[in-house]
């Protein structure tokens, strides 16, 4: 039974699409360590896309992502 209730984290991002991969990475990397359960893309906060929310499932997953990953989608390289 899938989780009704998610947990919203607003990331920033530098460089569009290009910042939402390497936050996605990271991320990918905390499931497959199996630090985080799964993670679903949410929608762009802006149209200048400057931001993007990510939902989790639990508030314990939301929070290690942040913790872990906050400056991933803004790093220059």
């Amino acid at each position: 039974m899938p989780n009704d209730i998610a947990f919203p984290v607003t990331f920033p991002v530098d460089g569009g699409i290009f910042g939402v991969g390497r936050l996605a990475t990271r991320l990918t990397a905390l499931t497959a360590r199996h630090q985080i359960g799964e993670w679903h893309i949410g929608h762009w906060v802006d149209w200048q896309h400057t931001a993007i929310r990510i939902n989790f499932d639990t508030a314990a997953d939301a929070a290690l992502a942040t913790a872990t990953c906050q400056a991933a989608a803004t790093a220059t390289a």
